[in-house]
């Protein structure tokens, strides 16, 4: 009993500090425990609403929307087989880069059967009998020539003239309606993984007819040169200009490039043909005027947002592999390489505050589109560039300490930098698209500019001056107002030279830098006997009368 009542004396005069010790470790266990739950436990569900997920409805399975049948269900139903522009082009370029297992699906939709033809369309140069190399191919699209210089090429057009005319008869139907075949697959599908298959052929269907356009004019065929040339921007139009749907950037930057090359070929081609036709001209300024609209860039981010939204989903709920393959995934995007990226996208997140900053910034990039001039749109994007990648970089960095433990402790702080790392990885490509727009409006303004001069031009008696020596002498039979450069707000450049005149744009840098043209044709506003390298920071749009024979083969 003596010894018990001791050890008890013993026990209570242990020391204070030997308590709190056993207390500190407690405490700083479960403070750990927490910590680890905070950092890698599971994840909050996602919200359905306007400020998240965009969309409400259609929902998959899992509950959350289906942003590959909301596309297919805002494309509507398909037109009318002889209505459709894709139905003729599929039918005549099979299987329009659509890979087999998926044509069933998509004629389906189409309305046709899946039957190809017995010789489908291809390229001039992938016909071996012929031997059209792609050196000889690309220099009949650059200028006008003759079947005496590229006899070959002649051949093949005329074998193929049934051919290529369903392709221009297929560019004056009303709508351009293919829906890609990855959405026609059972389940839902992520829009970043959409396979839009038919590109490369449009783009090769836009080099062929600028390629017989080109030999037309070299023949003195003016009305068949246009015929060929309107039709590459119908395709253009239809391409970027769907009824419904929102357009896919890289659809809408597809069509744009068409558009520009057959403003290239009619500036270089019919415009620039001293023998050609009153009523061509008039057909040709008439037809411009009636091709419709442009793409707008509102069209192009609606799409966009979708395609945002939809991959945040995909990443936080439905990509296989989970955290490891998110990382793994944006890695491939530019993202997820850097050590705190990497690190965070291994945690566990709160995808709706991500999800609903995104939505604020696209919400913002669509505010900065309505602002009147390009100028001013994109001082608005870049200011929110710089604002986001300042964002990303004040917390990237392992030295500040702050924020690793900001990090670490909130599972908030680390869904906001997700969010401001996932809009400053896309926001690049946002700003080249807005470029690209422009620079389409600038090329087609440049155009009809041209057929303006022209038509000045046409209705001179001999001996007066060739062109005039303004842009207000235009103003107003040939044209409302005097022109203005949507890359900077003001009147084109106009320079008389020599027998002919200069007309330009002052491209993205929104400057002029003496007239060299992006495809390094013309440079210092004179043409070269050879392409020559433009720096891709300096060019201008550039329209340059008159347009030299081609140079002879060396």
């Amino acid at each position: 009993m003596m010894r018990s009542d001791e050890s008890a004396m013993r026990a209570s005069r242990r020391p204070w500090w030997q308590d709190l010790r056993w207390i500190t470790a407690g405490v700083l266990g479960a403070f750990l425990a927490a910590l680890c739950w905070g950092l890698f436990g599971p994840e909050p569900p996602i919200t359905v609403s306007r400020n998240t997920t965009f969309l409400t409805a259609p929902l998959a399975a899992d509950g959350l929307p289906d942003y590959g049948a909301a596309v297919l269900a805002a494309m509507g139903t398909a037109p009318k087989p002889e209505e459709n522009a894709a139905v003729e082009l599929l039918q005549v370029m099979w299987p329009l880069g659509i890979d087999a297992a998926d044509l069933p699906a998509v004629c389906q939709a189409l309305g046709i059967p899946a039957v190809p033809p017995a010789d489908p369309l291809r390229a001039p140069t992938k016909d071996a009998a012929k031997k059209v190399s792609d050196d000889m191919f690309d220099a009949a699209v650059e200028r006008p020539w003759t079947g005496a210089e590229f006899p070959e090429l002649a051949a093949w057009l005329v074998a193929h003239e049934a051919a290529v005319d369903r392709i221009v008869a297929a560019a004056d139907r009303p709508q351009y309606w293919l829906p890609s075949p990855t959405l026609l697959r059972p389940g839902p599908q992520m829009l970043l993984g959409v396979l839009l298959p038919e590109l490369g052929d449009l783009r090769t269907v836009a080099r062929l007819l600028v390629c017989r356009a080109m030999g037309h004019v070299g023949a003195g065929r003016h009305a068949a040169a246009w015929r060929d040339i309107r039709a590459v921007h119908r395709l253009g139009r239809l391409l970027a200009v769907p009824e419904n749907a929102p357009q896919v950037l890289v659809t809408q930057l597809v069509a744009m490039a068409t558009s520009v090359q057959a403003d290239w070929a009619l500036t270089r081609g019919p415009l620039a043909a001293a023998d050609l036709p009153i009523d061509v001209l008039a057909t040709i300024r008439r037809d411009l005027d009636t091709l419709g609209p442009l793409p707008k860039p509102a069209d192009g981010l609606a799409s966009e947002r979708l395609f945002g939204i939809d991959m945040i989903v995909w990443i936080a709920r439905r990509l296989p592999g989970g955290r490891a393959g998110r990382r793994e995934l944006l890695a491939d995007y530019g993202a997820g390489s850097d050590r705190l990226i990497a690190a965070v996208l291994l945690t566990s997140l709160d995808w709706n505050p991500v999800l609903e900053l995104v939505n604020a910034r696209y919400d913002r990039l669509g505010d900065g589109l309505q602002l009147p001039t390009h100028r001013e749109r994109r001082t608005e994007w870049e200011r929110l560039a710089r604002e986001t990648e300042g964002r990303v970089v004040g917390r990237s960095g392992w030295g500040t300490a702050g924020q690793v433990l900001l990090g670490a402790c909130s599972r908030t702080h680390r869904s906001v930098f997700v969010s401001d790392v996932w809009c400053a990885m896309f926001l690049p490509a946002l700003e080249a698209w807005l470029n690209a727009l422009t620079r389409g409006q600038a090329s087609f303004d440049l155009t009809r500019t041209a057929a303006a001069v022209a038509a000045w031009k046409a209705d001179r008696a001999a001996g007066d001056a060739p062109y005039p020596e303004t842009l207000d002498a235009l103003v107003p039979k040939y044209l409302p107002t005097v022109p203005l450069d949507p890359f900077s707000d003001k009147p084109f450049i106009y320079e008389r030279r020599g027998e002919g005149y200069l007309l330009a744009s002052v491209g993205e840098n929104g400057v002029y830098d003496g007239g060299d043209d992006m495809d390094g044709w013309i440079v210092g506003g004179e043409w070269q006997a050879t392409r020559q390298g433009v720096d891709q920071n300096k060019w201008d749009l550039v329209v340059r009368m008159p347009v030299p024979p081609r140079p002879a083969a060396p």
